[in-house]
């Protein structure tokens, strides 16, 4: 039975999920902006918001390195830091998902995640 098992399984097997957030994270934070599917998007919010909740507080060295296990690449926290930075008083919500049209080959329903502009 799967109680209380709220992780979406995305036809994959542990390490190659965690692996696909961590590229996901990278993608986001190079681009500003990816195109992916609904409910790896959703699943992407659950990963990425927490990172970012993190890295607002102060970087010890102990908060950096568990930023950079959860990253792909170390070079990937300094711009989960300047993100963090345009987000500094904002107290959630750092991602936005829009929903797109489905795909004509699989029918997958497609989403845009944005991370939102830094708080005014």
């Amino acid at each position: 039975m799967r109680h209380k098992k709220n992780n979406r399984i995305l036809g994959r097997n542990s390490k190659q999920r965690l692996h696909l957030m961590q590229n996901l994270v990278s993608s986001l934070l190079a681009h500003g902006s990816i195109v992916t599917t609904e409910a790896k998007a959703k699943e992407l919010r659950k990963h990425f918001e927490p990172l970012i909740t993190k890295a607002k507080e102060e970087l010890t060295l102990a908060n950096r390195r568990r930023l950079i296990s959860s990253l792909m690449h170390k070079t990937d926290l300094k711009g989960l830091v300047e993100v963090a930075k345009k987000q500094a008083t904002r107290p959630g919500g750092y991602l936005r998902i829009t929903k797109l049209p489905i795909t004509r080959t699989d029918a997958a329903h497609m989403a845009r995640v944005d991370i939102m502009e830094e708080s005014k």
